[in-house]
């Protein structure tokens, strides 16, 4: 299986009980699993809002229906080099 065409950027379009949803370029909506931890986790729902009133892309796994963990979610900001 070709795994370079199931990371897709896509847009926050909803944000409902424990999950994400998203609308890709091509305007396939992927459905997005929140975890119970994700979903206590203030800076993690916060960031979800932001990017819904934002519409920035974001890269979504289209198969497994994750978020991508790459450093726009996961490091702190202390962490960059200014």
């Amino acid at each position: 299986m070709n795994t370079t065409n199931n990371i897709v950027p896509a847009q926050v379009i909803a944000l409902k009980k424990q999950r994400v949803i998203l609308k890709t370029e091509t305007n396939e909506v992927i459905t997005v699993n929140v975890s119970k931890g994700k979903k206590k986790d203030k800076v993690f729902m916060l960031t979800m809002a932001d990017l819904l009133r934002s519409g920035l892309w974001i890269p979504v796994n289209r198969t497994l229906r994750q978020l991508m963990r790459y450093d726009w979610l996961d490091t702190p900001v202390k962490s960059y080099a200014f």
